[in-house]
């Protein structure tokens, strides 16, 4: 049987971070994968091999304590992947705050197949000072990027770069860049000073940065704007229509 690859969720936390919400979604998500993967065993006939256990899409977790160093965090999570997991091709990164269907892995998985995708995002929301934003962004000649707020429904939309909140990466995408650089384990994620075309000074975070490097490889940058997720801010849970309801004034939120 094919199998489209087996994933890492990986996610940074202090250790006492975790919502409770996230807790529910993953569990459920858990539970949906193990009884897809007996669905699917069950229809081949119940071989002897592949077992129900290989056939399921998430392969284990990886909570790596960050601290303040969300950089360094997410650099060694991929670190361990390519080195401790080389059964699994999906990088899964999904942050403790995500709300998110039993499915969702399994789309994200099935939307990148599909599209030729190698790094695919969930389309997720967070909270500025100006307001809610979804985390899509577009290239720009002066701020490096810009949010997009009339983003497309129901496709797969190529963007200049998203957030790590809920992004799925293929390992090809990280070997390549620590391969450019010569065996680093810092060619991932960083945060960095970048340059409008009048010279104007922005500081571009880890997350962002990361996906500016891998087009810089030679990668595409999706959104799977059919996926949903809802994102855990004290007693609410923040989703795309929340942007919609509540539109922000100041689009540019890279920072000066």
């Amino acid at each position: 049987m094919d199998h489209p690859g087996r994933a890492l969720l990986a996610f940074p936390s202090s250790g006492h971070d975790i919502s409770s919400r996230f807790m529910r979604s993953l569990t459920e998500l858990e539970t949906f994968d193990r009884e897809y993967a007996v669905m699917q065993w069950e229809k081949a006939g119940a071989p002897d091999q592949p077992t129900p256990l290989d056939l399921r899409m998430l392969d284990n977790y990886l909570c790596v304590e960050s601290g303040a160093n969300i950089t360094k965090a997410r650099n060694r999570a991929v670190a361990v992947f390519l080195d401790e997991y080389p059964q699994c091709q999906w990088l899964w990164f999904c942050d403790t705050d995500m709300v998110f269907e039993p499915d969702l892995l399994h789309r994200l998985v099935a939307r990148a197949i599909q599209t030729d995708t190698k790094i695919l995002g969930g389309l997720c929301v967070i909270q500025t000072a100006e307001g809610l934003i979804p985390t899509l962004f577009s290239d720009d000649p002066e701020t490096v990027t810009q949010v997009l707020l009339d983003w497309p429904d129901d496709v797969v939309a190529e963007v200049g770069a998203t957030g790590t909140g809920c992004l799925l990466i293929h390992r090809e995408v990280f070997e390549t860049m620590r391969e450019n650089a010569d065996g680093s384990n810092n060619c991932w994620f960083g945060e960095e000073i970048r340059y409008g075309e009048s010279g104007s000074e922005w500081w571009i975070g880890e997350d962002i940065t990361f996906c500016l490097r891998a087009r810089e490889h030679g990668y595409t940058v999706h959104v799977d704007c059919t996926t949903h997720v809802g994102h855990h801010k004290g007693p609410r849970v923040l989703w795309p229509a929340d942007v919609r309801d509540e539109p922000v004034k100041v689009l540019d939120v890279s920072g000066t």
